[in-house]
């Protein structure tokens, strides 16, 4: 009986060191994790000077006059003149004296465009029932049929030998101006402007924990909701969305550390693997996952979870590669 109860007292002080000693690795590699996290920030934070803006998007928030800019003789051709609707997004080329040299993100040409664009530069106004009105299937206005005379703008005379002198009497700037260089005024610019974010798909990676799991019952345990911290890594495939406000949609996959209960008396580690979907909208991160935890096997303790699915409801810690960089010709009005 003795001999009985001190074996028995001697395994219960096995078992404490082994819930110890796995606590004491938890706790490493969480403060690994952290100081990963860390390091992660550092790294991923960028200094952006306020004229270090080549390549970023923006977006008109009013119409805008430009003017064309010739890359071959670096100069401003002061004979081309057009608008930019509101709403064009745009980006940066390069940056000049009391302006901007910038390019739009590619105007779609469909079969009207293309058919209305043939008849110029013979027409100077809207003087045709051939020509297709603003808005007349889609009920919707559009610009890239609308003459100078009709907004109130004089046409400047036509330059001899240049190809602009087609699109002379048109407002405003469409495909016709895709592959082209435009400059904007400093003070438009400043005034006219906000920036965009592009359409853009990655690789992201992120630190992300799940306080909530909910385990699914089985014929060894029954449904139900843990709260637990646990902390971990993910990565996967993002698609920014194109908004003034960062915002994109992220398929990741994961794996994290933490704590579980096994039952009344005893907690132990686990390893966590995890898929799901993460939005986020500015600083705001929410999303779905699902996962299996795992915890060693070595242990006396049966745990009705053991690499059982579970669903849980994630929180973003760090921000996934936020960037306002556009290449060149791959952005869609």
């Amino acid at each position: 009986m003795v001999q009985e109860i001190g074996n028995s007292a001697l395994n219960h002080k096995k078992s404490n060191c082994f819930i110890t000693s796995k606590h004491a690795i938890m706790k490493n590699l969480l403060s690994l994790l952290f100081f990963l996290f860390i390091v992660g920030q550092s790294l991923g934070q960028t200094t952006t000077k306020g004229t270090d803006i080549i390549g970023q998007s923006f977006v008109t928030k009013t119409s805008i006059s430009v003017k064309v800019y010739n890359p071959l003789s670096k100069e401003i051709d002061e004979n081309f003149s057009f608008l930019l609707n509101d709403g064009t997004k745009f980006y940066v080329y390069e940056i000049v004296d009391n302006g901007y040299i910038v390019s739009v993100w590619n105007y779609k040409l469909t079969a009207e465009k293309d058919s209305f664009y043939k008849m110029l530069p013979a027409l100077k106004e809207r003087n045709s029932d051939s020509l297709p009105m603003r808005g007349k299937k889609t009920g919707t206005k559009s610009y890239y049929n609308i003459f100078k005379a009709e907004v109130g703008i004089k046409t400047a005379d036509s330059v001899k030998s240049s190809p602009l002198n087609k699109y002379n009497n048109l407002a405003y700037v469409d495909s016709w101006g895709n592959d082209m260089q435009f400059f904007i005024p400093l003070k438009d610019f400043n005034d006219k402007c906000e920036s965009i974010y592009p359409h853009r798909r990655g690789f992201t990676w992120g630190f992300l924990t799940l306080p909530v799991k909910a385990r699914f019952g089985n014929s060894k345990a029954p449904f139900t909701f843990e709260e637990k911290i646990n902390f971990g890594i993910s990565a996967g495939i993002k698609w920014q969305h194109v908004n003034t406000v960062y915002s994109a949609s992220n398929l990741l996959g994961g794996v994290s550390v933490g704590g579980v209960k096994v039952d009344k008396d005893n907690s132990a580690s686990a390893i966590s693997l995890s898929a799901g979907y993460m939005y986020q909208y500015d600083k705001f991160q929410i999303g779905i996952f699902t996962g299996l935890d795992f915890i060693d096997k070595s242990g006396t303790v049966n745990w009705g979870y053991q690499g059982k699915p579970w669903v849980g409801f994630a929180i973003g810690v760090s921000l996934f590669g936020e960037s306002k960089t556009s290449a060149s010709g791959d952005q869609i009005q």
